[in-house]
């Protein structure tokens, strides 16, 4: 009898130690943007528009600390939501499979974030080591969030992400700059966007990943 009331107790408390871990989950685009305006005011000039988030981890800025600690917070909330879904994904009836591919996208992200600590700008590590290389399954979150989603029911969510999704890949991988070139159209306007609004498309971008991880946890979290 005491032995199954210590695995019932051990059980519960397994349990909300990972809803406290989910409701970190919930504030990952919090940490993500929170950390930039909070580093923003020690970089002279910054712009969100035209720089991009990494910039304010670098030696231009009078405390990087402040950015490349915060995506050191980043990274290993997002290296324990991975383990969190790994446990949860497959209870809510989403398939261990899709579970493993959440986690370890999510892992990616949180690597990717380290890395972001341990080499900031101007180390080229930062875009090219092996540590940034392995962070780049994070550009698998918004398809992954999307199937979770609509595994759960919310498949108006799952469509709008893919869609959202959908429209910014273009501006990201320079697919609109190539089919442009090859329509021998000029590219003068579309190429000044580019560089004045840069910062803008990643924070677009981030927008896309990092709030659908978000909505699938509070999902989760709330039982609907």
């Amino acid at each position: 009898m005491h032995a199954v009331s210590t695995r019932a107790a051990t059980s519960v408390s397994s349990v909300d130690l990972v809803r406290h871990v989910l409701a970190w989950g919930i504030a990952v685009p919090v940490i993500y943007f929170g950390v930039q305006v909070s580093a923003a005011p020690f970089y002279p000039g910054y712009s969100f528009f035209s720089r991009d988030a990494s910039s304010l981890g670098s030696n231009a800025s009078a405390a990087p600390w402040i950015f490349n600690f915060g995506t050191l917070v980043l990274g290993l909330v997002l290296l324990t939501l991975a383990g969190a879904f790994l446990c949860v994904l497959p209870r809510a009836r989403i398939g261990r499979g899709l579970a493993s591919l959440m986690a370890l996208a999510l892992a990616s992200a949180g690597m990717g974030s380290v890395n972001a600590f341990l080499h900031p700008l101007p180390d080229p590590r930062h875009t090219d080591g092996w540590l940034a290389a392995l962070g780049g399954g994070v550009v698998l979150l918004p398809g992954l969030t999307a199937l979770v989603l609509w595994r759960l029911g919310r498949r108006r969510l799952a469509i709008g992400i893919i869609i959202a999704f959908l429209a910014l890949i273009p501006l990201m991988t320079g697919l609109v700059q190539r089919a442009f070139m090859q329509a021998g159209i000029g590219l003068d306007g579309y190429q000044s966007f580019l560089n004045n609004y840069h910062g803008l498309i990643q924070r677009l971008g981030a927008v896309v990943i990092f709030v659908p991880v978000a909505v699938v946890t509070h999902v989760i979290r709330s039982g609907r």
